[in-house]
């Protein structure tokens, strides 16, 4: 099982740009721009990635935006994480980003977006990844009424393969019918409705998503299992749950691996694809959160590839993309 699982072709439904810096590249780029992080070496750094809480996370996540000031550190970012993604056999990826968090740096959005989109062509042409982008709204920052990020991702300027609105942040205190309006002109525009919700926030969370934002995925999602009633409606509607077993663990959501709500919610009919996250502040990979699924859940290769196939299916992927995966994994299927 572990090389065929190395082997699957993959998707990622779920992954932050800026939580994709391993030690190495976010040292590469502080060194570039002469910001002290403290340590001398990866190695050295690596101390600040086994975070023992929220609030030591959220300083190494913060501290990774700081080393991202121009186009072509963007544009590294992207191409790094697109290599870790081939290694993988991950052929399409669907991408967070936050341009507010960069704008209220001081960040001018000529270079994000000029970075975003040249490190989105060298992911295809170098690496064979397909990349597009989710541009969510940092709920705790930005001001509802403001629709900075809606503006940006549905005006002339956006940066190339957006194709859906997301709301990340914390949970508590920032339902999600304060952005409604947002997403309902990202949604009349064409764009795709994939908010964070029930992670940290029960339920109710997840029900805002669906009535107030229309979504097409949840974010997370694990704590639908609390309400049996939204089971029964997401394995209705087939509304997919966007799960990162191992962020939810080490973010407090799921008590441990063994105890993860992945295995009650596979139970209850709904609808699962597998994702890291923030892959490097978790320490872990696609491959890895499929090897925890087969070892710990007992899921098999068929179910592992099946997910893929979900995956791929709620992606807003060009349709001769989705063929080709689609094809791929049946080919797959038949080898295997």
């Amino acid at each position: 099982m572990p090389g065929e699982i190395a082997d699957l072709p993959k998707v990622e439904l779920h992954l932050h740009l800026e939580g994709s810096l391993r030690p190495d590249t976010m040292l590469q780029l502080a060194r570039r721009h002469g910001i002290d992080l403290g340590a001398g070496s990866a190695e050295e750094l690596m101390d600040q990635y086994r975070f023992g809480s929220f609030d030591a996370f959220l300083h190494l996540f913060i501290q990774g935006l700081e080393v991202l000031q121009t186009s072509e550190d963007f544009t590294l970012a992207v191409t790094t994480l697109a290599a870790e993604l081939a290694a993988q056999h991950v052929r399409y990826a669907e991408i967070t980003t936050t341009p507010f968090n960069h704008h209220r740096r001081g960040i001018a959005m000529v270079d994000y977006i000029a970075g975003l989109d040249e490190g989105r062509r060298q992911a295809q042409v170098e690496h064979g990844v397909e990349i597009n982008w989710i541009c969510d709204i940092p709920r705790e920052l930005e001001d509802p009424a403001s629709e900075f990020t809606v503006d940006l991702i549905t005006g002339p300027d956006a940066p190339e393969g957006v194709v859906a609105l997301g709301l990340g942040g914390p949970e508590a205190g920032f339902p999600p019918e304060l952005f409604a309006d947002s997403f309902g002109r990202a949604k009349s525009a064409g764009l795709g409705s994939v908010p964070h919700a029930g992670e940290t926030v029960g339920p109710t969370s997840v029900w805002g998503a669906i009535r107030s934002l229309q979504a097409d995925r949840i974010g997370h999602g694990v704590r639908s299992v609390e309400d049996p009633e939204l089971l029964d409606f997401l394995a209705e509607t087939g509304l997919p749950l966007e799960v990162s077993m191992t962020s939810n663990v080490l973010l407090g959501v799921a008590p441990s691996i063994e105890k993860h709500q992945i295995r009650a919610l596979l139970d209850s009919g709904v609808q699962i694809t597998l994702n890291t996250d923030d892959p490097a502040y978790f320490s872990t990979t696609l491959t890895r959160e499929l090897h925890i699924a087969h070892e710990v859940h007992y899921l098999d290769l068929s179910e592992l590839r099946d997910m893929q196939r979900a995956a791929i299916n709620a992606s807003f992927a060009a349709p001769p993309v989705k063929d080709r995966i689609l094809s791929e994994l049946a080919v797959n299927s038949k080898v295997l």
